[in-house]
């Protein structure tokens, strides 16, 4: 129709919410396979019995380590909620992956049509005060959660949180 039309997703509508956005958790079992993400993640996570949550990884908030950390490396670990690590490019990558396939579903149901990886190009927020090796770390987590082809993928921008929302204003 050649109108831009928003897609607004709410987020939590199954566990009787309705947000604009999601908590940054995610779960792992025991053989440390990704389970859930966000909202989904939580009420999976406060269902366990307690000695069965000990094996489990729930990590929440882990965005802001790659601020908190002063060397931030590929081969770096998360410690999650129990004390257990796991790398963390392995959550980051997981939680865009996740984040990635509920974007195409949700452009899937609304449109009722399939879209492939390649006609899209992803734009991924982060704060500005991260530093350079924290925003490479994402660009690779981003590459392996399947977002781009490459580090030096034209279909991946990394874009400054408070520059997003600048230009967000500016089109309202």
């Amino acid at each position: 129709s050649g109108t831009d039309q928003i897609l607004q997703v709410y987020w939590g509508t199954e566990h009787g919410l309705k947000t604009l956005k999601t908590p940054t958790c995610i779960l792992f079992n025991q053989k440390q396979q990704f389970r859930k993400f966000g909202y989904d993640d939580v009420m999976k996570y406060k269902s366990l019995p307690p000695s069965e949550a000990d094996n489990w990884y729930f990590f929440q908030n882990f965005k802001m380590k790659l601020y908190n950390t002063t060397k931030v490396t590929s081969g770096m670990e998360l410690k999650a909620s129990n004390g257990k690590t796991l790398p963390a490019l392995m959550v980051f990558s997981e939680s865009l992956h996740y984040l990635r396939e509920h974007a195409l579903n949700t452009i899937q149901e609304a449109s009722f049509q399939t879209v492939c990886n390649q006609e899209i190009s992803w734009v991924i927020t982060i704060p500005a005060i991260w530093s350079a090796a924290a925003r490479q770390f994402m660009r690779l987590a981003a590459r392996e959660a399947g977002l781009a082809s490459d580090m030096i993928s034209e279909k991946l921008i990394i874009a400054l949180e408070r520059e997003v929302a600048s230009l967000w204003c500016k089109q309202l």
